[in-house]
């Protein structure tokens, strides 16, 4: 069984397609300054994933993360991980917690592959992708008391990975093109489109074998 056996599946494809052709430009250069919004400022993107779990973007984070950058914290993730963030942005309880966290498991991925913050992001955000649903196996941040599914997603597209927030906006907007994704965060992320890859033959070394292969 695959996507494709869900009746309401082609049809939303084919909005889809319809809109990519419309829009498909813009979308594309949105993507490359959205993950660029913080280059060399990490730790104000680790605040910005964190403060933005049941917020209003516009009107409540970003402020607080403008106000964040004026801060010591704000130097660096080395900074956030020793310090935390501060007081004075009304932060929930645990977030502070989580913002330390995740920025010591970003430095402690980036130490162990002997990388800068900049290299290290992005390629921690490669390596976690196969943790989607099962953010708490992954071992640098998604393991983190206060993450899940949808600020780990967050992060990696923030450090620049193919990646889709799971929340209900992005359940909405696919809804609105046909297709019928209920709010479950991994029912969105098995729900979302994805791009077609041509199966690829393993070399015969690394096959299965037919009694791994019927377990």
């Amino acid at each position: 069984m695959s996507l494709d056996d869900l009746s309401w599946w082609p049809a939303g494809m084919t909005n889809l397609r319809d809109l990519h052709r419309h829009h498909g430009r813009e979308a594309s250069t949105h993507a490359a300054s959205y993950a660029g919004r913080y280059q060399g400022q990490r730790a104000a993107m680790v605040f910005d994933v964190v403060a933005s779990r049941q917020r209003r973007y516009n009107q409540r984070v970003e402020p607080m993360v403008e106000k964040f950058k004026t801060t010591p914290a704000a130097r660096d993730l080395d900074a956030l991980a020793e310090h935390g963030p501060g007081d004075g942005y009304g932060l929930r309880a645990g977030e502070a917690q989580t913002m330390q966290g995740v920025a010591a498991g970003l430095l402690r991925y980036c130490q162990r592959h002997g990388t800068g913050e900049e290299e290290g992001v992005g390629r921690w955000a490669t390596s976690a992708a196969p943790f989607e649903h099962a953010p708490k196996l992954e071992p640098y941040v998604g393991s983190v008391k206060g993450m899940g599914p949808a600020l780990l997603a967050y992060l990696r597209m923030r450090c620049g990975a193919d990646a889709i927030k799971p929340d209900l906006r992005v359940r909405d907007a696919l809804n609105r093109l046909g297709f019928q994704v209920p709010s479950d965060e991994h029912a969105i992320l098995v729900g979302r489109p994805r791009r077609r890859r041509p199966p690829q033959r393993l070399p015969a070394r690394t096959r299965p074998t037919p009694l791994v292969a019927c377990r």
